[in-house]
């Protein structure tokens, strides 16, 4: 393709339109606030990766997916989610929801966990919520005035009635205050939601005290053992270590705890970091819980991108792929 020509097809892909979700799907919503969907956008075909942008943020979409951004009205607020997706898209797709950290965009969430490699090699949809004003409300204790679990749960519920996904198959994932947010999903939205990965995050006493999940399902911790954020050992008020919130999960999740593996990642990478694992499986509830200590990591999603400096928020450690292994521990999973 000649240098114009190129030039005219990205100006075509960057173009905006708007469209009711009925149009695009070929049918109708009912029970829902409309759902309103931006133009969906592809890589071209003779690039690996490209930058697109969505609302003026910038989103990496790899070769074999296509992406767009959707609204709608929950609570009398506008609500915003970006939808990654492989090109062709297939019938009956998972979905991994993806929570960004605070102050973060769905675009930065999904740019930073590379998640767009993930949906083109494995098939499933990412959706990136978007926050109000870039913080979750993640804490019963410290409601924010919005409902972000109702928004969760809106949001599924968007997806099943207006595109052929698997609602059997949605997994929740998140960095920071997306991880406390998830975290808080899987104590009150269990029944909608068939598993968890917690990065970077840990439990609060508020949603300790709180937590009553309906079913118990698989969870995943990952934690930087220098993270200045939300240290692992603990010591901010409110906020638990990472080993003790591990350990509130074995009891969810009725695992014994004597049965817990310990095993170590190959350390893949010179980076100062190595990766411990510790692995229940032993569950009366038959859902997993499992820990990844990053020795040496920070505030970060490990295999993702160095998103601030390192005297700000520690090493982001290239031992694991967090994207790929969230997938893998989730993807088995069904309500």
């Amino acid at each position: 393709m000649l240098p114009a020509q190129a030039a005219g097809f990205l100006e075509t892909l960057l173009s905006r339109t708007t469209a009711t979700v009925g149009t695009l799907a070929g049918g109708t919503t009912e029970a829902l606030d409309p759902l309103l969907v931006g133009a969906t956008q592809l890589t071209p075909p003779y690039l690996d990766h490209v930058v697109i942008r969505l609302q003026g943020n910038n989103l990496v979409l790899a070769a074999g997916t296509a992406a767009f951004d959707a609204t709608f009205q929950h609570n009398g607020r506008t609500r915003r989610f970006v939808v990654v997706r492989p090109e062709p898209a297939a019938a009956g797709a998972p979905v991994l929801l993806l929570f960004h950290g605070n102050g973060g965009t769905a675009e930065n969430q999904a740019n930073l966990t590379e998640v767009a490699d993930l949906v083109a090699a494995e098939g499933v949809w990412a959706v990136m919520p978007a926050s109000v004003d870039g913080v979750w409300d993640d804490d019963p204790a410290r409601p924010k005035g919005y409902d972000d679990v109702g928004f969760a749960a809106a949001v599924i519920a968007q997806l099943q009635a207006n595109f052929s996904i698997d609602p059997q198959r949605v997994y929740a994932a998140g960095l920071s205050n997306g991880s406390f947010m998830t975290m808080r999903l899987a104590c009150e939205l269990s029944d909608r939601i068939a598993g968890f990965g917690i990065v970077a995050g840990s439990l609060t006493g508020g949603l300790e005290s709180a937590c009553a999940p309906v079913s118990p399902r698989p969870l995943m911790l990952v934690a930087g053992s220098r993270d200045p954020i939300v240290p692992y050992n603990g010591g901010r008020i409110g906020v638990r270590s990472v080993p003790q919130a591990f350990s509130f999960w074995l009891g969810r999740n009725g695992c014994n705890p004597a049965q817990t593996l310990s095993s170590a990642l190959p350390d893949i990478a010179n980076d100062g970091t190595t990766v411990a694992l510790q692995a229940n499986s032993s569950c009366s509830s038959g859902s997993e819980v499992r820990l990844y200590t990053v020795t040496g990591g920070g505030h970060a999603w490990p295999g993702g991108w160095q998103y601030l400096p390192v005297p700000l928020i520690g090493t982001t450690s290239q031992d694991m792929d967090a994207t790929q292994e969230i997938w893998d521990f989730l993807r088995d999973a069904h309500l």
